[in-house]
């Protein structure tokens, strides 16, 4: 027999069909035929980049968490519920742009009864409710009637709930 003739374990596989494949192991145990071992299964481990993305998507969810709780706080939280004042009300009129309120000033009872200090300080507001606009319109116009007014008070303005943050909830003629 030539040696060419021969079958080579240590050739390419394409070479030779029979032949196992590279980087397998063959189990030698004495009694048995040589059969390739079957190689344990690797668990696959989560990819970094999947870990990333993971923790990516986490943070954006709590950013989102945190923005919106701040915007509430500051924007649709009043502090300040059921505030009344008392004076009388020297300038009502309708602003805006896009977003049409009522806005107003009033002179506070406190801040005139005070003799030892000069006059300073006007209290500013916003009416929202157009019918509740008329009713203040109609008791401070003409006679100079001293009112109460009702309002809320927030840490921030609100385009569509006017110019000011103390938002009139309700009048109370005195």
């Amino acid at each position: 027999m030539n040696l060419d003739e021969h079958k080579d374990y240590f050739l390419d596989e394409d070479e030779h069909e029979d032949a196992p494949a590279s980087g397998t192991v063959i189990d030698f145990t004495p009694g048995r035929p040589a059969v390739p071992a079957k190689e344990p299964e690797r668990q696959e481990k989560p990819r970094s980049g999947h870990r990333g993305r993971r923790f990516f998507a986490w943070f954006i969810v709590i950013v989102i968490l945190v923005l919106a709780g701040l915007f509430y706080v500051r924007y649709l939280n009043p502090y300040a519920v059921e505030a009344r004042t008392t004076g009388y009300v020297t300038d009502l009129e309708k602003r805006g742009i896009i977003f049409k309120t009522f806005e107003g000033t009033m002179a506070t009872e406190s801040a005139l009864g005070d003799s030892s200090k000069v006059y300073a300080r006007n209290f500013t507001f916003t009416v929202p409710d157009t019918t509740l606009a008329r009713r203040l319109q109609d008791i401070s116009t003409g006679s100079s009637r001293k009112v109460t007014l009702v309002y809320e008070r927030y840490y921030g303005m609100l385009p569509w709930r006017g110019g000011s943050t103390n938002v009139v909830t309700a009048v109370i003629e005195n």
